[in-house]
């Protein structure tokens, strides 16, 4: 269980105000077990439906996967840049004793919203990450060997930022919302 705030880590509102999407990473800074450690116990405290925890993560090591996964992403070149890169996926047979068909559903909502909490660590800790959720998912599901009842939902390339974006523009909070009288 995560307890406390460690020295460096952000507070959660100046996370959500940090956080950008970065596709350039620093090559020779690698992202260490026990970061890695850290971002995996946020991802297990992400609510799921029923708190089944229908998702799978998987780390990519080996340097032909990510290539491989950069060709079945549209050739998003810096995926095989990150020091690390994890792929979320939907495991609906976790759940669909209890939730039958809607399972599906819910178990791409529970791989969406690990990976949102991943995301959101990954700032906290100092590093940066992009969502990556356009690809093909047989061509993933190939590569990575993957069980026929999972789904690949998103990828998270992770790394220490080589670019430093601009101020993030936004819709507005006024502009969000709809009230139904």
């Amino acid at each position: 269980m995560v307890s406390g705030v460690a020295a460096g880590e952000k507070s959660f509102i100046r996370v959500l105000r940090e956080r950008r999407s970065i596709r350039a990473f620093k090559r020779d800074a690698q992202v260490d077990v026990n970061t890695l450690h850290k971002i995996l116990e946020i991802c297990d405290l992400a609510p799921s439906s029923g708190g089944l925890q229908a998702f799978e993560i998987y780390q990519i090591k080996n340097e032909d996967v990510k290539k491989q996964l950069v060709r079945a992403a549209n050739d998003q070149a810096f995926i095989s840049d990150a020091p690390l890169v994890l792929v979320f996926c939907a495991d609906a047979s976790r759940s669909v004793e209890r939730f039958g068909e809607r399972s599906k559903l819910f178990s791409v909502q529970d791989a969406t919203i690990v990976t949102a909490y991943a995301q959101l660590a990954v700032c906290a800790l100092g590093l940066s990450a992009v969502w990556v959720g356009a690809f093909d998912e047989n061509k993933v599901s190939k590569i990575l060997k993957l069980p026929e009842h999972l789904r690949p939902v998103s990828m998270l390339p992770i790394g220490f930022p080589n670019e430093f974006p601009k101020e993030k523009t936004t819709r507005g909070s006024d502009s969000i919302l709809h009230v139904i009288n």
